[in-house]
């Protein structure tokens, strides 16, 4: 562990008083690795994973075990989370057929955890500032199988602009000093400063002003960091509230093992386990909602439609767009947004190539095996090759899904009792 600044060491011994040993004690310790579940892909782990008290669909991993390098990993069966990063998305209280919004969300834990929640209805719009990571926000929620994501490459102002009071939910987990990250990143130690936690405070507040554009009346926003200090936390939350009186705490906060307080959090490392988050629950006043119009969709390609009902005969697509050669499933919720960076709506189905329709990697992750008429489900050692990009023996012919424990990997084309593997190059494994 890198030496802490003095400056954070002298701040969180005035914010924790007596608790401060015992925080500090901490950074002695190993970093807890969590996992959680998706609930759409339906793998649970073993005994040996310790359940997460605030979060029914959370795991500890146990020492040792490398599960970001597991089949089951690339199939989506789980996202590889920090566990008291669970614990915001638990406090939104999102239920299915919900607009909710996302507005900081790379990598994509949280959002593929509001999908989860959402159980496929209604509509999850999530965004990321930052292009490169969009891209990496963009490919977890591919590999995890979402089907009704909107996933922005905006600031957050024009998503405001563009949307107003129209989300049942809104979750800020805002840009922050990152203190709570220093125990498993020793970057962050290194590139936090005093004055950090300031000028992160400016940033926070200007966010959360367009998340309020965002939200309709009677609607939940959560706020949340990564980071321990009053000044990104409960002053944050003050400064916001003295200048939104249409805003409250929701009071009735309450999460199974983490002390809540007036509608606010604080998961401590050294009061549970878990690298430490804060958050705060906000219910907005009135009942304005504003109205947009819908997304009507276009005809379903012929030659798409042909190719679903010979290879995907029990898999349904209700509205479909077309952007040069990829064709796209929408959500039913899907709003009309006119001027947003959109990098993907929905489910990208696939392509049309010569005439032919190929199968887009993010359709097989988002079927159901059973909506796949050829599929193969193979041992763990063939599957290690199959994410490796090797061609596999297999007895069908045409385009199939090759799955380990019954959840897709990818597509494959069968011929002459091989499969040849069609997982995108630059998601395939390296030796």
């Amino acid at each position: 562990m890198e030496k802490l600044p003095r400056a954070f060491v002298q701040q969180m011994e005035r914010e924790l008083g007596p608790d401060a040993p015992a925080f500090f004690s901490t950074y002695n310790e190993e970093s807890s690795v969590g996992l959680r579940v998706s609930s759409r892909k339906g793998w649970k782990p073993d005994v040996d994973f310790e359940p997460v008290s605030w979060c029914r669909a959370g795991y500890y991993v146990p020492n040792g075990l490398r599960m970001g390098k597991e089949p089951l990993h690339a199939a989506g069966a789980y996202y590889l989370q920090e566990p008291s990063a669970m614990a915001p998305v638990e406090a939104l209280g999102v239920q299915p057929g919900m607009r909710v919004l996302d507005l900081c969300a790379a990598p994509g834990g949280k959002s593929t955890q509001i999908a989860d929640h959402l159980a496929g209805k209604g509509v999850l719009v999530t965004n990321e500032i930052h292009p490169a990571r969009a891209r990496i926000l963009l490919e977890n929620i591919e590999r995890m199988g979402v089907t009704n994501a909107v996933v922005l490459n905006e600031k957050p102002a024009r998503i405001a602009a563009a949307f107003g009071v129209w989300f049942d939910a809104v979750l800020v987990d805002a840009p922050c000093s990152g203190e709570g990250m220093f125990r498993r990143d020793p970057d962050a130690i290194s590139q936090w400063s005093e004055d950090a936690p300031q000028m992160c405070h400016e940033r926070q507040l200007e966010i959360l002003e367009s998340a309020a554009r965002c939200l309709k009346g009677g609607g939940t926003m959560v706020y949340s960091t990564c980071t321990y200090n009053h000044i990104e936390n409960e002053e944050t939350i003050a400064a916001f509230l003295e200048t939104h009186p249409d805003f409250e705490l929701d009071e009735s906060l309450s999460l199974p093992g983490v002390p809540c307080r007036g509608g606010m959090a604080h998961l401590y490392p050294h009061q549970l386990r878990g690298e430490g988050h804060f958050l705060a629950r906000l219910r907005k006043k009135g009942t304005e909602e504003s109205f947009l119009e819908p997304m009507e969709g276009e005809k379903l390609d012929v030659r798409c439609g042909k190719f679903l009902s010979e290879v995907m005969p029990e898999y349904a697509v209700r509205k479909s767009f077309v952007q040069g050669e990829w064709i796209y499933a929408l959500p039913e919720e899907m709003p009309q947004m006119t001027g947003l960076r959109i990098l993907r709506a929905g489910v990208q189905i696939g392509r049309l190539a010569s005439g032919r329709m190929e199968p887009a990697h993010a359709l097989a992750l988002a079927a159901e095996s059973a909506q796949v008429k050829n599929r193969v489900d193979v041992a763990r050692e063939d599957a290690l090759k199959f994410l490796r990009g090797e061609t596999l023996p297999g007895d069908f012919s045409g385009w199939g899904l090759v799955s380990y424990e019954g959840l897709a990997l990818g597509w494959g084309k069968g011929s002459n009792g091989q499969i040849k593997n069609h997982v995108p190059k630059g998601l395939r494994w390296k030796n």
